[in-house]
């Protein structure tokens, strides 16, 4: 798969440059050890979703490194809308990373005394796809928490990636991720829910990212009368489900056909499909949108 970078602008410690000229060190922190945090934010129809959420969660990661932001969060939603603009985008995928910066070899933070802030945006459809996915369980463990909290979005996928990598291998969708209790954690990179009869059930936020759009959908279900809870799921809930689905800012709300093989009961769930209308619907809605450009 080819990825055109053709007119895309990136921000780098300062400067916006083509993407094909930006750059950092080969001796970032970021790119030696993977010492630093991101976030995946969207942009639908020159809009910003939920980006007050994201600036507090990247500001949570970062300081739970003990990792200084290069300048506050006003500043760097300042500049993921120059870049956006810049790139004459109207739907993409934002990422703005913060890596503990230059320094010498070794771990020692200290060793950075400058860290470094890099914001690019693309054309990035849902990467998962629309339809009922296939996924299976993976025997990767999910790190968390007595390794490094959930809720930290490091730089750090090695444990996912394996687990992608197998999912690749067998022909299948996503892995899901179990936790050290042997608990159901998250996909690769995006949350899930089942649906038990009528009732939206999510794993708690022990071994898995509290998503943006994990968070949207709990209070989609809220505001719908849909009964939701968070607790653990364990493997074999997933071969009886009624319904399923992920989620994530990359992934949007994508079904599940399948769980190791065996078909979820509902592919096409109606419940999974009131929250997927619901979600299109608050991506458009003013109350949870940053506009990144001026009105016509």
């Amino acid at each position: 798969m080819s990825f055109d970078t053709t007119g895309l602008v990136a921000y780098v410690n300062g400067e916006y440059k083509p993407v094909a000229e930006a750059s950092v060190s080969i001796f970032d922190h970021g790119f030696l050890y993977g010492d630093g945090v991101f976030e995946g934010m969207r942009v639908f129809d020159g809009g910003l979703f939920r980006a007050e959420l994201h600036m507090e969660r990247i500001a949570r990661s970062a300081r739970s490194l003990g990792l200084a932001l290069p300048v506050e969060t006003d500043e760097i939603l300042n500049i993921i809308g120059e870049v956006v603009r810049r790139s004459e985008l109207r739907d993409a995928h934002v990422r703005p990373i913060i890596t503990r910066g230059f320094g010498g070899p070794g771990i020692d933070p200290r060793l950075c005394p400058v860290p470094s802030l890099i914001v690019s945006a693309y054309p990035f459809p849902p990467f998962l796809g629309a339809d009922p996915i296939k996924l299976f369980t993976s025997a990767i463990v999910r790190k968390a928490p007595r390794s490094l909290g959930a809720h930290v979005k490091s730089l750090n996928y090695l444990d996912a990636i394996v687990a992608k990598q197998q999912a690749g291998e067998l022909g299948v969708h996503d892995a899901v991720m179990l936790d050290s209790l042997g608990a159901v954690a998250e996909c690769t990179g995006a949350n899930l829910f089942i649906v038990v009869g009528d009732q939206l059930v999510t794993p708690t936020t022990r071994a898995a990212l509290p998503g943006i759009t994990r968070r949207t959908v709990l209070e989609i279900a809220a505001e719908e009368g849909i009964d939701a809870v968070e607790r653990d799921i364990w493997p074999m809930e997933l071969h009886a489900a009624d319904g399923a689905f992920v989620c994530g800012s990359g992934a949007g709300v994508v079904p599940i056909g399948s769980f190791d093989g065996r078909p979820v009961t509902y592919p096409h769930n109606p419940l999974v499909e009131r929250i997927q209308e619901c979600y299109r619907a608050k991506t458009r809605d003013a109350a949870y949108r940053t506009e990144l450009y001026a009105a016509a």
